[in-house]
């Protein structure tokens, strides 16, 4: 799955206007439910149960992003509804500008994980700003659904059963919250988070016959190690690649490293249910 697999293109509205965040959200979700993107009985409610999210935190997350979400057992199917709006709505961002660029997510309440998924690759993508100008001077809808699908090239890991335990190991702590994100994205079971000394640092500074020793001395003391489940191999390849994204190129000596095991048997590994 890809995200203008949740996107139709019937969702997509540009050049918006709007000058408040509660106008505007109310607006999409009246306009999708004209088009029958959303239950047209339901469109009041599904304003309500997305204002009630927004009550929590902002979803301004900065950039000019906004990515307003909920789950509700009033649709039976994940759906996006974007627009864009270039004179900017004022939505107590993180960074507080306004927002140009708005995806509205409304899922299911039993697809917790897959929610996070997209969620999690759609933020990743709006954080190019190539990407995010592109959008914003689309001519179309379609072609601004096929912007996102040029740069969507991985699809979504979906499943349950998992098969396979990884672990991987960084260095640089610089990037975690991008790390975490990523894992969310790949749809990792029952991630785990560890703070670890290297090798290097107890060989270079707890060890008396090998102090002093510079050439021991990795780029950090000190790693971050996650572990956890996933469905298939696939993953370990997407998540590898995100990695690279990011600028973690594991091949770099001292960066960390990523491995997995098949595992004969794996009891548990449910996700906990999150409310983000």
């Amino acid at each position: 799955m890809y995200i203008i697999d949740y996107l139709q293109s019937d969702a997509i509205y540009l050049n918006g206007d709007g000058k408040k965040k509660n106008d505007v959200i109310h607006n999409l979700i009246k306009k999708a439910a004209a088009r029958n993107i959303i239950p047209v009985e339901q469109g009041d409610a599904i304003f309500a149960a997305v204002m009630e999210r927004e009550q929590q935190s902002s979803t301004g997350i900065g950039n000019g992003i906004a990515i307003p979400h909920c789950r509700t057992d009033l649709v039976s199917h994940g759906t996006i509804i974007a627009g864009t709006f270039p004179a900017g709505i004022k939505y107590n961002s993180l960074d507080k500008k306004p927002v140009t660029i708005l995806f509205l997510f409304i899922f299911p309440g039993s697809e917790n994980k897959e929610y996070l998924q997209v969620l999690a690759k759609t933020a990743r993508l709006l954080s190019d700003e190539t990407i995010r100008n592109k959008l914003i001077l689309s001519q179309s809808n379609e072609d601004f659904r096929a912007i996102i699908a040029k740069n969507d090239i991985i699809p979504i890991q979906q499943g349950s059963n998992g098969k396979y335990f990884f672990v991987l190991a960084l260095s640089d702590q610089k990037k975690m919250q991008t790390v975490i994100s990523n894992l969310v994205e790949i749809g990792a079971q029952t991630s785990l988070i560890v703070d670890s000394e290297t090798l290097e640092k107890k060989l270079s500074y707890d060890i008396p016959i090998f102090a002093g020793l510079s050439y021991f001395k990795g780029k950090s003391p000190y790693s971050k190690t996650f572990m956890g489940i996933l469905d298939n191999s696939n993953q370990i390849d997407y998540l590898n690649d995100l990695l690279k994204r990011e600028g973690i190129d594991l091949s770099t000596p001292g960066a960390g490293f990523l491995l997995s095991i098949k595992a004969e048997q794996i009891i548990g590994g449910i996700p906990e249910e999150v409310e983000i």
